[in-house]
């Protein structure tokens, strides 16, 4: 977070979604451990783009607060949204009373990944290089 690295909003991005698929691999080294191979193939399908999109979240935060005032309260707020949509997919998937409730999981994945394209294009948006790169591609477009 306070790496020189970290120079612009997606950064927040790119860095929670690293570390969400560092936790998405030992959750699902876990649950293999526990369920065969039968629940690595279903964890393949749902948890690991999941886990990603979780990131997402977390990070579209996180990038804000690094260049935002009221970091903390940014930063609590993406750890909550990832909580909070991890929660949820976990309550569908694992709940025993309504077997049809278990698609409910696939309606959070969707929710989360059409905020996470959201997000990702805002934070895109605030790249303090967006503006730099714009003339180089039309310059290399006029020689090409």
């Amino acid at each position: 977070y306070h790496s020189e690295e970290f120079n612009e909003p997606f950064d927040g991005i790119t860095y929670a979604v690293i570390i969400s698929m560092g936790f998405a691999t030992f959750e699902n080294i876990f649950y293999v451990y526990r369920g065969g191979l039968e629940i690595a193939f279903l964890r393949m399908l749902t948890a690991v783009p999941a886990h990603a999109i979780f990131g997402v979240m977390m990070g579209f935060f996180v990038g804000l607060a690094k260049f935002r005032r009221h970091s903390a309260t940014l930063r609590w707020t993406g750890l909550l949204a990832a909580v909070f949509f991890h929660g949820a997919y976990d309550f569908f998937l694992f709940q025993e009373i309504y077997p049809m409730l278990t698609y409910g999981a696939l309606l959070v994945l969707l929710v989360g990944l059409l905020l996470s394209l959201w997000g990702m294009r805002v934070l895109s948006n605030l790249s303090p290089f967006k503006e730099a790169e714009n003339p180089l591609a039309r310059k290399n477009e006029m020689e090409g």
